[in-house]
């Protein structure tokens, strides 16, 4: 931006002709950390578009700003109740596209979202792509309400401050300050109305693109490995493949990167324990004379030195030794069933391996591959090392990264237009918020005089702009 000034203000200064002339006729001008398009060439395609379905449009920002109305006390909570509260939480990163395990009980909050710091920084295409959509629309729906009411419109522009693309519309202040009540009411709810609009047609599209996309890929099926980074410990002979498709993770069943996600925390705090039978234990129990123990009294092992071998522990007493040392995977693999104490079949026994901290042993099912995985380590290791999709290719044509791509789109303009929307919807200073509780004072009754009704909406806006600072100033001051 500093390049860019200093070359715009030397190309300036020398009256250098053809850089003013690209100026003047692309609409572009260079400012202080902008760079600003302004046109009026849209006007006459805005004005076609109108011409087609008035009374659809009139009827839908008629009801859109009785719905913007209704969003005021919503927006407020959410603003006092990211003020008051007392979570810390900010400071974790949050990928949109779900990459980490949420609470579903977590409440709904205004947070800052920012690429590199609670956002993955390779989601910035994603990021400003979403926000220009969020922000044309939102800037559309001023300029079709403007128009519709006669209300004349001067021009539209966007303007890149910084990184973040942010679109306007140009309406004459005369013919605004003219216009009647519910003209203004339509026109400065009109752009909320849009985000709420646009952010339900995403959601609703994330529904259906299981459907959508079903003819390439299978959805809710399977997890596809997408990528296994070089010195992932899961690799080898009998490891995982970029292009296996998991369908279980220790009995618990995964159709989706959330049930990924779930079924290895959960193999974390539920430890497998197998039935297998006396005979097998009788024919490949390889134990050593005597157990050792650690200073807790804790069983250390029972096995000899051999990174193939397992103590487990009887959970059957009557039947077994307490401890028996046996083949991780002959174990797994000849287990009948997985077990919780005592309910195993006839003639069989339930064990349950003796695993130091949080190691535990991961029994993962493909769908493409008659060989299970049997890891023993961390789970952790898995999150760190391997990457899935939700998406399973039909055909090698199609890679899993398209229907991701096209998911993770929909999640942030359906995230950043409803965001727009609550935001917009505050008394506050430069928001929207701020013109519909003006023309809302406005109207109240004569008796009022003209300087109390003014009074009153500044006062009601430099609270909410007020308690909006305080809020990004907590926001930031958690996240930082």
């Amino acid at each position: 931006y500093a390049m860019l000034m200093f070359f715009d203000f030397f190309f300036k200064s020398c009256m250098m002709l053809p850089y003013l002339e690209f100026l003047k006729s692309s609409g572009i001008s260079v400012r202080f950390f902008r760079i600003v398009f302004h046109t009026t060439s849209f006007n006459r395609y805005l004005q076609k578009f109108c011409s087609r379905l008035p009374s659809l449009y009139r009827h839908s920002f008629k009801f859109g700003c009785y719905v913007t109305l209704l969003l005021f006390p919503v927006a407020l909570c959410l603003l006092l109740g990211s003020i008051f509260s007392s979570s810390t939480s900010y400071e974790n990163e949050t990928s949109i596209s779900g990459d980490k395990t949420t609470s579903t009980s977590e409440a709904t909050r205004l947070e800052i979202l920012l690429p590199g710091v609670n956002l993955p920084l390779n989601e910035i295409g994603y990021y400003i792509f979403s926000l220009l959509i969020c922000s044309v629309v939102h800037e559309l729906g001023h300029g079709i309400a403007a128009i519709l009411d006669d209300v004349s419109v001067t021009g539209f522009g966007v303007q890149l401050m910084f990184i973040v693309p942010v679109a306007y519309t140009e309406i004459d202040s005369e013919s605004m300050l003219q216009a009647k009540f519910w003209k203004k009411l339509k026109i400065c709810s009109a752009g909320i109305w849009n985000n709420i609009l646009l952010a339900g047609f995403c959601w609703f599209l994330l529904l259906l693109i299981p459907i959508l996309l079903s003819p390439i890929f299978v959805s809710n099926e399977a997890v596809f490995i997408t990528k296994i980074k070089p010195k992932a410990p899961v690799k080898g002979e009998n490891g995982l493949y970029v292009g296996d498709s998991v369908t279980e993770i220790n009995n618990c069943r995964v159709t989706n990167e959330e049930q990924w996600l779930k079924c290895l925390s959960d193999s974390i705090i539920h430890h497998p324990a197998f039935c297998v039978s006396e005979d097998f234990v009788h024919d490949n129990e390889e134990s050593i004379h005597e157990v050792e123990h650690g200073k807790d009294g804790s069983v250390v092992t029972c096995c000899p030195v051999n990174s193939a071998l397992n103590c487990f522990e009887n959970l059957d007493e009557d039947r077994l030794p307490q401890y028996v040392c046996l083949n991780i995977r002959n174990t797994v693999e000849h287990s009948k069933q997985y077990c919780h104490k005592s309910t195993c079949a006839e003639h069989t026994s339930c064990i349950k391996p003796v695993l130091p901290n949080s190691t535990t042993i991961i029994h993962i099912k493909r769908k493409n591959r008659v060989k299970d995985v049997v890891y023993y380590g961390h789970p952790q290791d898995i999150l760190r090392y391997v990457s899935v999709s939700d998406y399973v290719p039909k055909t090698k044509i199609f890679e899993p990264w398209l229907g991701d791509s096209i998911t993770l789109m929909l999640k942030y303009i359906t995230v950043f237009s409803s965001g727009l929307a609550i935001v917009n919807s505050l008394p506050c200073y430069g928001l929207d918020g701020q013109l519909l509780v003006n023309a809302l004072i406005s109207n109240l009754p004569s008796s009022i005089g003209k300087n109390k009704k003014e009074l009153i909406s500044f006062a009601i806006n430099l609270i909410g702009s007020s308690a909006l600072f305080v809020a990004i100033v907590k926001i930031i001051y958690t996240t930082f």
